[in-house]
């Protein structure tokens, strides 16, 4: 069995998805390759806050498992340099890498190229002589620094050579491959339809004409009346636009086919061409003029002046609709799972209909022994070993919950032998929430249409990972309850080193805001009660200035004992800064408050006097209930207003004594 991985950087953009359907209809008649599928988005150039998260299902894939690699390098380089497509792709040893349109020059790499020079010499040709057009203006995205983006900016300037055309430098318009940029620059250098000095236009992507037709419109220039336009990729709204796009058809599905074609020849160490060019063709619609407005037929004409019919895919308005309005359902559906905030075991038994409703054959789930938390920033290491949390199986009617199966994904992606040893495509996608990453999911998807599982796997993510965290609470607040919500003896040692003040000896600041916090988590989970206090030692800084900081040391350790002997083994106590502490007390109410101060007082007297200390210790505390807000930090600064007051009064009180 040969393992091949696909690099595809987001699931949503059309490009993709024709590529790797023209990758799986190809390996479709090789019963002994096996596909696995993750979306990366683009690491730190993502659109969503974690979407860096998804980079992680790229690290998984640096399994041994995996024989070649297939990288959509055509859509990496509108967001990352030529230098970092290279980076990444570099990572996987000596194993082949097959770029999709751009030739990345590393080690063991093969590349399948556009040939857009032909292509733009039969448009440009085509402008002249059948719609007479002599200045021909370029919708540009050379900002993006894009090799694809050049080398469609240099085909056009050499078409333009060939059919006897001057290039104009004042008609090259920047669109950066976004339709909004495309045009805001053209209606930057365009003020009124008058300024319009050229007769056509070709654009480098078919987006960046939906923007320039935008700024068009909004000028009072008609296409094809005005202005005849071309665009470039032959995406699915270019024949669906009004008027129709004329442009160039990249056969993104047979360069997909190409790209599986010479990954499973380098896997199997054949010898080829490391650059193989894949053709392309023009397709005249509507806004160059070849087919009429009033023409509704879902036709156009080639390079010869042939009239050709589209694509079923494309013509099938109706069954897209009805399959749009399926898939609504569908996501209602799961999203049902995610409202339940069911346990890990809950959602095993609902795991049938989830795979099911999420048109999935199989699912595993593969979980890290402990989360890892991952920072857009910096690199994270992915753990090696996994364990196989639930399976389920559609065509089987088989599932299985923690089978105790621990794996090494470097070895193998997923130990389910259905997954491993049968023919198909998988997709891998990591299981996160917020910066936690807790493992990944292989599936098996039922349809080839990936843009459906964009949002389904993104809906399978919340629904996992939400029963996770919440499994997870549910198993501390018992470890918490059993042990009379203690902290257990079995982490204090080498674990509590680092969250343990030096003085003191109680919780540092980190310690206790993290267990503090997990606290207060459980103690809400439970609907329990719970106060925050926060402390402060009385007239540290005259003791310090009157008895040195050594007697001041000395008062601050005193009075943690004072503090530890106040409250119970089972509540968090922790020195905040200088003389502050910080104590969360689980199931006590503001009625305790009064007898903690009492009882401070009453202990500072006694510790002062069997320390022969030349004064007697004092605290203050304010505290706040576990009400009006579940953050630590905010609790904190609530019970440091209350402790403000409460020196106040204690001011008053010297005052008058006085």
């Amino acid at each position: 069995m040969k393992n091949i991985a696909i690099l595809v950087p987001d699931f949503s953009v059309e490009h993709c998805q024709d590529f790797v359907r023209g990758v799986l209809d190809y390996y479709e008649n090789f019963p002994d390759v096996n596909v696995f599928i993750t979306q990366t988005l683009f690491s730190h150039n993502s659109r969503g806050i974690f979407d860096y998260q998804y980079w992680s299902g790229y690290e998984v894939l640096k399994s041994n498992q995996i024989d070649a690699y297939i990288v959509i390098s055509s859509v990496y380089c509108s967001l990352f340099s030529l230098d970092e497509i290279k980076e990444f792709s570099s990572q996987f040893g000596n194993r082949p890498v097959i770029s999709a349109s751009i030739d990345l020059g590393i080690e063991n790499s093969y590349a399948v190229v556009n040939n857009c020079k032909k292509s733009y010499n039969d448009v440009v040709k085509h402008l002249k002589e059948v719609h007479g057009c002599k200045r021909i203006a370029f919708l540009a995205a050379n900002s993006t620094g894009s090799p694809e983006a050049f080398e469609r900016f240099d085909s056009f300037k050499e078409a333009l050579k060939n059919n006897g055309l001057e290039f104009d430098e004042a008609l090259v318009f920047e669109g950066g491959f976004v339709s909004e940029n495309a045009e805001a620059d053209i209606l930057k250098k365009l003020k009124s339809k008058e300024d319009l000095n050229f007769d056509a236009l070709v654009s480098a992507s078919d987006l960046m004409l939906v923007g320039a037709k935008r700024a068009f419109d909004k000028l009072g220039i008609s296409m094809p009346e005005d202005l005849r336009a071309v665009g470039f990729d032959d995406a699915v709204f270019a024949s669906l636009s009004i008027p129709k796009f004329s442009t160039i058809n990249q056969n993104i599905v047979g360069q997909g086919a190409k790209c599986a074609e010479i990954a499973l020849k380098a896997a199997n160490g054949e010898k080829m061409d490391h650059i193989v060019s894949s053709d392309l063709y023009p397709v005249f619609r509507q806004s160059c003029g070849c087919i009429s407005k009033a023409d509704t037929s879902m036709i156009y004409k080639d390079s010869q002046g042939n009239i050709c019919k589209e694509e079923t895919l494309r013509g099938n308005l109706l069954e897209l609709y009805m399959n749009e309005i399926l898939e609504k359902h569908k996501y209602a559906s799961l999203l049902d799972l995610v409202k339940a905030s069911n346990t890990l075991k809950q959602l095993y038994f609902n795991l049938n209909f989830l795979v099911d409703v999420a048109m999935l054959e199989d699912l595993a789930i593969c979980l890290y022994d402990e989360p890892i938390f991952m920072n857009k920033h910096e690199k994270t290491s992915i753990p090696q070993k996994a364990e196989m949390l639930m399976y389920s199986s559609r065509k089987k009617d088989h599932k299985v919950y923690k089978p105790e199966i621990i794996f090494d994904s470097n070895t193998s992606l997923c130990p389910i032998n259905s997954i491993r040893e049968e023919h198909g495509a998988y997709i891998l996608y990591p299981i996160f929430s917020g910066e936690a990453n807790y493992g990944y999911f292989v599936c098996k998807p039922r349809k080839k249409n990936f843009d459906a599982y964009t949002v389904n796997l993104k809906i399978l993510i919340s629904v996992f990972s939400s029963a996770i965290e919440y499994t997870n609470n549910l198993i501390q607040k018992e470890k918490l309850s059993n042990a009379n919500i203690h902290l257990t003896e079995t982490n204090t040692n080498l674990y509590m080193q680092s969250k343990t003040d030096e003085l003191t000896k109680l919780l540092n600041r980190r310690g206790f805001m993290e267990i503090g916090q997990r606290t207060i988590d459980i103690m809400q989970e439970m609907g329990n009660t719970c106060l925050i206090f926060f402390a402060d030692l009385d007239g540290l800084k005259t003791i310090n200035d009157s008895y040195g900081h050594e007697m001041g040391d000395k008062a601050l350790k005193l009075e943690a004992e004072v503090i530890k002997k106040i409250f119970r083994s089972s509540d968090i106590v922790g020195r905040l800064s200088g003389d502050e502490f910080g104590i969360v007390a689980s199931s006590m109410t503001l009625d305790y408050v009064d007898k903690v101060r009492e009882k401070a007082d009453k202990l500072n007297k006694e510790v002062s006097l069997a320390n022969n200390l030349p004064f007697t210790l004092s605290i203050s505390f304010g505290a706040v209930e576990l009400t009006s807000s579940s953050v630590l930090t905010k609790l904190l600064t609530e019970a440091d207003k209350v402790l403000y007051e409460e020196k106040k009064k204690k001011h008053a009180i010297r005052d008058q004594a006085r």
